[in-house]
């Protein structure tokens, strides 16, 4: 009798495990498809709008050109946030809202603002510059304000924001491109002359597609940036003056680059693009690179922390929170396998987030999942010190490690 009691308590925690699991299991593929008809209802929505006005053979060489300026453009968000990745699928979800839902929204919204102004047939440059700007950018950061909550309490602060915001604005342009060069493609070609067509697309798309395939995700990524840097601070004016401060830079900045494309000429262009577009983007990414680096540091100072109960060895911190120590330690790895590569992978990744947990309880922005999470980030970084093999020998397997449960 007095056996049996052990076992009967597992076994139930066992089930409600099981129960969990397979609840979340079934939220999470509910969620995909979910996602998934929302897409394609868009994608049949926006076909629909503009079957009527960009043929077949336009739409094909639209989306030839439109794409050619996504893989570089992801690519260089994807590496802004290698340090600590966001999950695949939020960034997923806000490259399809930006592509699908904030597009389809903006069209709507933008072509009834127009007629209520009295552009009725052709969106006029007083639509672009006082219209499109206004509606454009609460579309595409909605997506970002809606992650922001779901995850509040496990967000990566400014470059999450700007990684967000820059995927947003990537897919936005994607299909902002398909409609002007569909559109034109299919007026010039409409008049009798394929090759015409062609190279007014080719002439378009330079400007588009390779001088400033950046404007989009520039605009977007300043909201971003406002709504991480509101996310880690308590005060609660800071909390809703800076997404307010970010929306409004981006709502500016799209403002003045519609006056540039709707007033100037190309040799205009040409010298605006030099003096003003060029300078904005590289003060912009200074600044980005600026915060990452603070960030980077932040991470450090927190996992300085944890060194006091030996979770961690001083040395070690650089190979989670510097640019050249996680360059070094995984180039170390590579030499004892693939296994060794990913544990240390996994140590630094976990190691940052550690470090970003314990920043958000110092600034008493914490959940109260935070500690819990607290916990079970200090048992995987001891455990990975346990088998990680770092350059300098601190790798942690005969160590003694503090049983200390935890600190605070």
């Amino acid at each position: 009798m007095t056996a049996a009691v052990p076992e009967s308590r597992p076994s139930v925690e066992g089930t409600r495990a099981v129960q969990t699991t397979g609840t979340s299991t079934a939220l999470r593929i509910a969620g995909v498809f979910v996602v998934a008809g929302l897409a394609a209802l868009a994608i049949w929505a926006i076909h629909a709008d503009l079957n009527s006005v960009i043929g077949r053979r336009a739409f094909l060489w639209a989306l030839l050109f439109a794409f050619a300026p996504v893989i570089p453009l992801g690519a260089a968000f994807l590496w802004l946030d290698r340090m600590r990745p966001e999950p695949t699928k939020f960034l997923v979800l806000a490259l399809l809202w930006g592509a699908l839902g904030a597009t389809y929204v903006s069209l709507k919204l933008n072509a009834w603002l127009a007629a209520q102004v009295g552009d009725l047939h052709v969106a006029s440059a007083r639509s672009a510059v006082f219209i499109a700007p206004w509606v454009e950018e609460p579309a595409k950061a909605a997506v970002i304000f809606a992650i922001v909550l779901w995850r509040r309490h496990d967000f990566n602060a400014v470059v999450a924001g700007v990684v967000y915001g820059g995927l947003i604005g990537i897919g936005f342009a994607f299909t902002e491109n398909i409609v002007y060069y569909g559109q034109l493609f299919q007026q010039v070609y409409t008049a009798g002359d394929s090759d015409a067509a062609l190279d007014a697309v080719r002439s378009l798309f330079f400007w588009r597609g390779v001088a400033a395939p950046f404007v989009h995700p520039m605009f977007t990524m300043m909201t971003g940036a406002g709504i991480g840097f509101a996310v880690r601070h308590r005060h609660l004016g800071v909390r809703i003056l800076a997404p307010v401060a970010g929306f409004c830079a981006a709502a500016l900045l799209h403002m003045g680059y519609n006056t540039i494309a709707s007033f100037a000429v190309r040799e205009e262009l040409v010298a605006v693009y030099v003096a003003i577009l060029l300078p904005t983007l590289l003060a912009l990414l200074a600044v980005l690179l600026l915060v990452r680096r603070h960030e980077r540091a932040l991470v450090a100072a927190r996992l300085t922390d944890y060194t006091a109960y030996g979770w961690l060895k001083p040395t070690q911190i650089s190979y989670i929170a510097t640019t050249s120590g996680r360059r070094a330690a995984r180039r170390h790895a590579k030499q004892f396998g693939r296994a060794q590569r990913d544990r240390v992978r996994q140590f630094q990744r976990d190691g940052t987030e550690l470090g970003l947990v314990r920043d958000r309880i110092v600034r008493g922005v914490a959940g109260r999942a935070e500690l819990p999470r607290e916990a079970e980030l200090i048992a995987a970084v001891r455990e990975h010190r346990r088998h990680v093999l770092l350059p300098d020998g601190s790798s942690s397997a005969r160590d003694e490690l503090s049983t200390a449960g935890s600190s605070w």
